[in-house]
């Protein structure tokens, strides 16, 4: 079928009267709507709660329109969550090629390996246009329980993943792998408290300072401080 026939043959492309006068809807405009429409519904209520006729409901399309643009509700999320981690991967992935060029063959600067890594949260999750949704839908894809979620991390975040991980080995060559893999984790929690908005409705005494509206500077340069600290220290031993 050619990209004409495909257009034609989409439930998104039929004519609407507007006026009285037939148009053509842009599939690429129904596209965007639904993914936006999945964005919210999937934030709020998660992958098993945000049912397909709710996503299309809610963006003014069909059923037969999201199975066109995406084949199944797995594969919208999927979508949905690219959309919206693709800035940041590319992002990672050019500081951290940045970094390896001005090391050569040394050891790679574990805070600036750090900061390849946080960074580009920082700066998705400032832009006016899509704060909100990217801190909602982030925390969303750590919290949803269902296996769908898990091989979608695999899926989106793997090769990223394994990336940072052999340019930490670099870093601290002396540290064994596995306390490395298992420190990544940490991070990542760190990361996605932070980057959910959770700094400002974290339950403090009285008396004690708000952590409302630090600037993301001051909260990036600790983070990566903290989880340096913790990445250099050395494992207890249990044997």
């Amino acid at each position: 079928m050619t990209e004409a026939e495909r257009v034609t043959a989409s439930p998104a492309a039929a004519p609407i009267a507007t006026d009285g006068a037939p148009r053509r809807r842009n599939p690429e405009d129904t596209k965007e709507r639904l993914l936006d429409a999945a964005e919210r519904l999937f934030a709020d209520r998660g992958f098993e709660g945000a049912s397909l006729r709710a996503v299309t409901q809610a963006a003014g399309t069909s059923v037969s329109a999201a199975h066109y643009h995406f084949g199944s509700k797995e594969a919208l999320l999927v979508a949905t969550i690219r959309r919206r981690t693709e800035p940041v991967i590319k992002a990672r992935a050019a500081q951290l090629d940045a970094l390896e060029r001005r090391a050569g063959g040394a050891a790679l600067p574990l805070e600036e390996v750090l900061e390849a890594f946080l960074r580009p949260i920082f700066a998705e999750r400032a832009r006016p246009d899509r704060g909100d949704d990217f801190r909602r839908i982030a925390a969303r894809l750590f919290s949803d329980p269902p296996p769908i979620i898990a091989a979608l991390k695999r899926e989106v975040f793997g090769r990223t993943a394994a990336r940072f991980l052999d340019a930490l080995a670099r870093a601290l060559p002396d540290k064994p792998r596995q306390e490395i893999a298992l420190d990544l984790q940490f991070l990542v929690g760190v990361m996605v408290h932070v980057t959910a908005g959770h700094l400002e409705d974290f339950p403090t005494p009285d008396g004690w300072p708000s952590l409302s509206g630090l600037p993301d500077e001051v909260v990036l340069d600790r983070m990566i401080q903290f989880v340096a600290a913790g990445l250099r220290a050395p494992a207890r031993s249990h044997s």
